[in-house]
């Protein structure tokens, strides 16, 4: 029931609103965004691919009429039944503005006001509101949103024309200020100044006159997918002019303008005109946002104005407001605009936004981490805040909650900083997560430390609006970054402080919300939903259910260490509900149970041995690997599995096999197109995929991106045809210079041809009768696609259709859509790109054989040994990483996450060091010299073969 507390009032259900940018991001879960980085225009395929659907239907039935025509963009006509459709919880009262004259008696006890259903333009939070209303004020963020277009000679207020900022303009102003402060004392600094500060609050609050502000020179009025004609160099520069002035109030001035015009969003109503968010772009570029996200460090005293808490205080205000606006675009068109310009910023600023951005992340999560291991900061926190609300005194517009929550969090950081002074051994937990300083998080190793840290909850971040935007945003990063010719690591999206997430949990919701809306018809879905919304029910929902956002619908931010755990959780909660009937049936056949996935192969024999244990064991896949070969002594605790897996590897990507085929161009080994008749072979070459994933074992692939994708059911395109093909790639873009009388004369028709194996030459028609269709201007198009998908996919769609089976016979579920194609290949390949850091490898190593492992890190032997690590190449060292660890690879989770190994052998000795690959161990000798340590190791590195019992 609503509540009415003045003549016109917004219902808050207090759950961002349902709209596609939702579709767009489960799309990068599911694996359904598109790449084709040949059309800029095409981004609406990854971003958006499907259009806001027509109005709920329902509404006629339940009387709810849609928002009037003025304002159609803005009323939810996302339709409720699809899968990203969020719980609505109980409704809470808004405020909201109106310039209607109605008696407000009358419509505060009127039940028969006609209602419009919206989405918040900051926060995204569903709320009604009279129809007849011209703009209303949401009660989360507080951002009056305008159901209008802004008035063209409009400054808020002001009549008077106000300048185009740029920077050559402020710099004149600030240096007559400058030059008057000079030849005058009879005004203070601030009145000197204070032109110039009237000036920018009066120009930074005006959407139209920031929008045209700061071009590039020469920029035309018609929109362009590679730029959005900002000069961001001027930003930059005259936010540093202001931030050096003698006083702080035209910068102050500048911020609060920009403050005054994000909490009043003009709805427009062309929402393709990505111009309509220059503006939002613009006040994004100011360049000490992040300074409002950071410690101040031990220095309490700000050591310049940007440090100041009221101008911290506004550029947070700028930088949270601003994100909700990007995240809350609904049109298609602009997305694709706005995420085209960011693919072709430079790769400096494009990765210094992603660190924005999760850097804003990171302050909203240390919050919740803070409060979930220190529960009284909680109450003694709140209990201030009401203190401070009861004796502010005023009531004005900045004491509403969102414009405290700044202070607030900042006061959660001084009680920490206060129990660390007064509590030494406290743990410290306000650094900064390594992704935000460029280094691969690395995954805790004290089993100890992390049972004693509480885990942050869904219900804590489950609806909060400044988490959900922020990802939503920093998803259009991660298209933009497909379409980037030099691209940002996929690391560099990861927020390591979701780590400290309770992510099983929140993966277990995701998937139950996921489902339920999936069981749920279409009809009962929509009319349910509609219900709940009005009556503000949510029976039969849990807490988490009841959550609008999840870590697992944006993946890119979890970390890999994070997604493996995901993966093991699954694969063992499926294992369990096996193992558990297992066990039923082995008491009835009084039949033992193997906890193990045991695999007896002969070597000369290896695939066949290998198909018929797979094969008979298809319920078994995901339990623990165990690999013996015949006659052959050996217990397998990781160096038999490694050797099973390069050794079969070996034998199914060998061209001679017939499976794959390696190109010279680019060195990739891809599909047979004459596939051998025994498809058995691809299945079990999934199936190995699977299988080494889910034992931690890098294999020595050379595949190119297109298998990722394939294994994900991502959709390849030119740039992967690009990266395989890379001499027929350029042949075909030659196809889009010539005429239609050049293209007749090369004789081209809709047919292609190939050769086996044995040099045999076989033709297919990309299209029917493609042998009698040549060739156009009018059709290249169309024969460039048919062409490249022929090799991709269509004419190996038998082999990529097993090879796939035998993958997902392995991994399947929905913990697989988590992973990128990028992520897939370093857990199957490991990372090659850059050396062995032996500082690292030092640090993470474990000694053996002294009597302690202290007496062992110092010792001379091993001593020489990291000299001698330090001294060779980087080939060098992957030969001996190869030696050690049966592999050259460092792990996907970076080589702090390698178990390593020194033992000692004894006394000094003329035998060579041994390896034990089952343990990463690598054993010495006590040599007599380092001269005679380094000739017995590389002779061991170079000559060593082979398995053997200790």
């Amino acid at each position: 029931m609503l509540r009415r507390k003045s003549s016109v009032v917004a219902q808050n259900q207090n759950s961002p609103r349902n709209q596609n940018h939702n579709q767009s991001h489960n799309q990068i879960n599911n694996a359904e965004q598109n790449t084709n980085s040949s059309n800029s225009s095409q981004i609406s395929s990854t971003i958006a691919s499907e259009p806001r659907s027509t109005p709920w239907r329902i509404k006629d039935f339940l009387k709810l009429p849609s928002a009037p025509k003025g304002s159609n963009s803005n009323t939810v006509s996302t339709s409720p039944t699809k899968s990203n459709v969020e719980q609505l919880v109980a409704p809470t009262t808004s405020t909201s503005i109106s310039n209607t004259s109605a008696n407000s008696n009358s419509a505060a006890t009127s039940d028969s006001i006609p209602t419009s259903v919206s989405g918040c333009y900051c926060c995204g939070t569903l709320l009604t509101y009279p129809t007849k209303a011209s703009k209303f004020r949401c009660s989360v963020c507080n951002t009056t949103n305008i159901l209008a277009v802004a008035p063209e000679n409009s400054a808020e207020g002001s009549n008077e024309a106000v300048h185009i900022i740029s920077y050559d303009y402020v710099k004149k102003q600030v240096e007559k200020c400058l030059k008057y402060l000079n030849q005058s004392s009879d005004k203070s600094i601030h009145e000197v100044f204070e032109p110039l500060s009237d000036y920018l609050y009066d120009a930074f609050k005006n959407y139209h006159i920031l929008s045209k502000s700061f071009k590039t020179r020469r920029s035309s009025q018609n929109q362009h997918y590679h730029t959005s004609k900002i000069n961001y160099e001027e930003i930059h520069n005259t936010f540093l002019l202001l931030s050096k002035l003698p006083t702080k109030r035209p910068l102050y001035n500048a911020l609060r303008g920009a403050s005054h015009l994000l909490k009043r969003v003009y709805v427009f109503p062309k929402g393709n005109d990505a111009s309509s968010y220059v503006w939002v772009l613009i006040l994004m570029e100011i360049p000490f946002l992040s300074r409002s996200l950071l410690s101040p460090g031990d220095d309490s005293k700000a050591k310049s104005m940007i440090d100041v808490p009221e101008i911290k205080g506004l550029c947070y205000d700028i930088l949270k407001r601003c994100i909700g606006i990007l995240a809350c675009i609904e049109s298609v068109g602009a997305i694709n605009y706005i995420t085209s310009w960011y693919a072709n910023l430079p790769t400096a600023e494009f990765a210094k936004k992603v660190d924005l951005l999760n850097l804003y992340i990171t302050f909203h999560l240390k919050k919740y981490f803070y409060i979930a291991n220190n529960p009284h900061l909680l109450r003694r926190t709140s209990s201030t805040a009401a203190y401070n609300a009861s004796t502010s005194g005023s009531r004005t517009e900045d004491s509403h909650p969102t414009d405290r929550e700044y202070s607030e969090n900042v006061h959660i950081k001084e009680e920490i900083d206060a129990m660390n002074q007064e509590t030494p051994n406290f743990t410290n937990q306000l650094a900064l997560p390594t992704s935000y300083l460029g280094s691969f998080p690395a995954r805790r190793n004290s089993k100890k430390n992390q049972s004693q840290e509480a885990k942050i909850k869904i219900y804590q971040y489950g609806n909060d609006w400044h988490i959900k935007t922020a990802a939503i945003s920093l998803s259009f990063y991660l298209c933009a970054n497909t379409y980037r010719v030099e691209k940002v690591s996929i690391a560099s999206f990861y927020n390591s402080l979701v780590d400290f997430v309770n992510i099983k949990l929140d993966f277990d919701s995701w998937q139950t919300n996921k489902k339920s809306k999936f069981n749920s018809s279409s009809g009962e879905n929509d009319l349910q939903q509609v219900i709940d919304y009005i009556n503000g029910s949510t029976r039969g929902s849990t807490l988490h259910e009841n959550a609008s956002y999840y870590f697992c619908q944006y993946p890119f931010l979890i970390t890999l260490g994070g997604k493996i755990s995901i993966l093991e959780y699954e694969a063992r909660r499926q294992m369990e509900r096996k193992a558990e009937e297992a066990f039923i049936n082995s008491l009835d056949k009084r039949v033992a149970l193997d906890i193990y996935f045991k695999v007896k192969v002969r070597r000369e024999n290896i695939v066949q041995d290998s198909i018929s244990a797979i094969k008979n064991n298809s319920n078994n896949l995901k339990k623990s690997l165990r690999v013996q070969f015949v006659n052959e002594p050996g217990v397998d605790v990781g160096g038999l599995k490694k050797e099973w897996f390069l050794l079969l590897t070996r034998a199914l990507f060998n061209p001679q096999a017939g499976m794959v085929y390696n190109i010279e161009d680019s060195n990739y080994l891809w599909f047979n197109l004459v596939p051998i008749e025994n498809f058995e072979m691809y299945y079990l070459l999934g199936a190995v995929l699977g299988l080494a994933i889910y034992n931690s074992t890098i294999l020595d692939l050379h595949f190119p991106m297109a298998l990722y994708k394939i294994l994900l059911d991502k959709p390849v395109g030119l740039d992967d045809y690009k990266q395989l093909f890379p001499v027929s790639y350029g042949n075909l873009m030659k196809l889009k210079k010539y005429s239609t009388e050049e293209l007749l004369a090369l004789d081209l028709t809709f047919e292609v041809s190939y050769q086996d194996l044995f040099g045999k030459t076989y033709s297919a028609e990309l299209i029917k009768d493609g042998r009698k269709i040549f060739v156009t201007a009018e059709t290249r198009k169309s024969y460039i696609e048919k062409y490249t998908q022929f090799f991709l996919q269509e004419g190996i769609k038998k082999q990529i259709t097993a090879f796939s089976s035998g993958f997902k016979n392995v991994i399947g579920g929905n913990g697989l859509s988590l992973f990128l194609p990028e992520e897939i290949q370093l857990l199957l390949c490991g990372s090659e790109e850059g050396g062995i850091d032996v500082d690292v490898l030092k640090s993470v190593t474990k000694y053996v054989g002294w009597k302690t492992p202290d007496d062992g890190a110092d010792s001379t032997v091993v001593q020489w040994f990291w000299e001698y690590m330090c001294e060779i190449n980087t080939q060098e060292r992957k030969r001996l990483l190869m030696f050690v660890t049966g592999s050259d690879r460092v792990p996907a989770t970076g080589i702090q996450n390698l178990s390593f190994k020194i033992s000692s052998q004894g006394k000094d000795s003329n035998r060579l060091p041994v390896a034990h690959t089952c343990f990463n161990e690598l054993g010495l000798y006590n040599y007599s010299s380092k001269e005679k340590l380094v000739d017995k190791l590389v002779t061991a590195v170079n000559e060593s073969a082979g398995f053997g019992l200790k």
